[in-house]
């Protein structure tokens, strides 16, 4: 039973080194790479949702100089913040590697690209 402790508090104990070898700075490049996935993909939802519902897309008309673009920016940089904000914080606690922030950050920039593209919004538009 005793080594079965040890081997509980050894594995704890290399967890801690682990996160500790993050740094601060790497833990806060992480969050805002993950934040800036995030609003791209937003980008895409709005612009999808802007061609399904009508009232939607006027709910995104702002300014009328710009049209519903300046609200699906605007929602855009609001996630982006929010979701850096929440993650600079979770990531305080839980450490994760530069490599699987860049993965994550790639994932959901390339699906908020891809619904930016006319023939997928469109197809959603009708």
């Amino acid at each position: 039973m005793a080594t079965k402790t040890a081997d509980f508090e050894k594995g704890q104990q290399v967890k801690s080194e682990v996160e500790a070898e993050i740094s601060a700075a790497d833990r806060a490049l992480g969050a805002s790479m993950i934040a800036s996935g995030i609003g791209s993909l937003v980008l895409g939802i709005t612009i999808i949702l802007s061609e399904v519902s009508a009232d939607f897309k006027t709910f995104l008309t702002w300014h009328s100089g710009a049209g519903p673009l300046s609200g699906k920016t605007g929602l855009s940089v609001i996630a982006f913040v929010v979701s850096w904000v929440l993650l600079h914080y979770a990531f305080q606690r839980k450490a994760i590697s530069l490599t699987t922030s860049f993965i994550v950050t790639v994932v959901l920039v390339v699906l908020g690209l891809l619904l930016t593209f006319p023939p997928v919004f469109l197809s959603f538009g009708g």
